[in-house]
């Protein structure tokens, strides 16, 4: 098999879509298909609503056993739009909800030690990226955007690296391929095995935060 002479990847780690249902998603993946729950995160708007759930299903590998599809839902997402809406144009009342299907993005794993020199790398190839590290916390987290990460924070830099601190759970660096397709390097630390996977998978009548 050929070698990556610039990157050593060590595997495809997720790849992650947009649903219109997480309860139903959960059901037939995790329900019918086996795929085990490995993480669940939600989101909330600043009113402490929660507007968005993101839940990690492994695909069995022995050999890589971190793999996963990600799936994310938002509440008041396009599931809520008719097709001739979406077709004109129309947005959904949710900021944050991206259409029904779509791959948000593609994620290949990477060694923790190799984050800097790669993001060198990027550096010296004048290659965009944004750096994103991830940290529990037991506040939750408004980003820039307004979208709050319950239990969860991140540091972003772009298209420079930043040292992560202790305690960090995920460290991402995020580039974008000729047609807007964004690509993750990623790396876990040891301690996201512990974060949690009890979360109720959401549909889209409302409930209670």
């Amino acid at each position: 098999m050929d070698t990556n002479p610039i990157f050593d990847f060590k595997g495809l780690d997720h790849l992650a879509l947009t649903i219109s249902d997480m309860k139903r998603s959960v059901d037939f993946y995790h329900g019918k298909l086996g795929l085990p729950i490995l993480h669940t995160l939600e989101y909330a708007n600043e009113a402490g609503e929660i507007i968005g759930q993101h839940w990690f299903l492994g695909v069995g590998d022995p050999s890589n056993s971190d793999a996963h599809i990600a799936l994310f839902w938002w509440r008041d997402g396009y599931q809520t739009l008719t097709p001739e809406e979406i077709y004109t144009g129309r947005k959904p009342p949710n900021k944050f909800a991206r259409p029904i299907g779509t791959m948000l993005h593609l994620n290949l794993r990477v060694d923790a030690a190799k984050m800097k020199p790669y993001a060198q790398k990027l550096v010296d190839m004048g290659i965009p990226f944004r750096h994103v590290t991830r940290y529990a916390t037991d506040q939750d987290a408004v980003q820039a955007t307004g979208l709050v990460n319950v239990g969860m924070r991140g540091i972003t830099s772009m298209n420079e690296y930043h040292e992560p601190e202790e305690g960090w759970l995920m460290n991402s660096i995020y580039v974008k391929d000729p047609d807007g397709i964004e690509v993750e390097f990623n790396a876990w630390a040891p301690a996201w095995r512990a974060w949690r996977n009890n979360h109720v998978a959401r549909s889209n009548e409302r409930v209670a935060a």
